[in-house]
């Protein structure tokens, strides 16, 4: 296998029909609140596009009715600014709320922060629409918080190594010095 250079790498990676649909959901979060109005907007949050179809969550089953009525409005106030348009919308009130009890991956991030370990994040999680459009992007992105995370880790007093300052407060050591201690 050939090593290619990263530009490269990440152009094939921006090409992959995933970072496409990505990006045009991305295109719909932005322009939804315009297509739609603030008032409806803040009783409707689309959530994925299936087959040039958008799944719109409603707060109640009478605004996934109302906007039934009123898609196609919708779909030419939409259309114009995305790459690929959509055929139809489909309103339901069925993903409006996900709890923790039914979103598995909520339920683990509130087991990790929990952890003694666990390192908040240096700012809150921005929203959709700051996303990273393009993987250099999302690798610049990541490397940003490695680089955040290391400087807020403290150096264990017996090996030296960095380390979440939870450890420290917990074993007074580094994770793995604790282990090594315990054997």
């Amino acid at each position: 296998m050939a090593l290619e250079k990263l530009h490269q790498l990440l152009q094939g990676l921006e090409a992959q029909e995933s970072w496409q649909m990505r990006r045009q959901m991305r295109q719909i979060l932005d322009h939804w609140p315009k297509s739609v109005g603030s008032a409806v907007a803040r009783q409707s949050r689309p959530v994925g596009v299936r087959r040039s179809v958008l799944y719109v969550a409603t707060a109640s089953a009478a605004w996934a009715q109302t906007l039934a009525f009123e898609r196609l409005n919708i779909l030419r106030q939409l259309n114009p600014y995305l790459a690929q348009p959509l055929r139809d919308i489909r309103f339901s009130p069925a993903q409006w709320t996900q709890s923790a009890d039914h979103n598995p991956r909520l339920r683990v991030e509130g087991q990790l922060r929990s952890h003694p370990c666990y390192t908040p994040p240096a700012h809150s999680q921005p929203p959709l629409a700051s996303l990273p459009s393009t993987p250099k992007q999302s690798f610049e992105r990541w490397a940003k918080a490695v680089q955040q995370q290391q400087q807020r880790q403290i150096r264990c007093p017996t090996c030296c190594y960095p380390c979440p300052p939870g450890e420290i407060q917990r074993w007074s050591v580094c994770a793995l010095c604790a282990v090594k201690q315990w054997k």
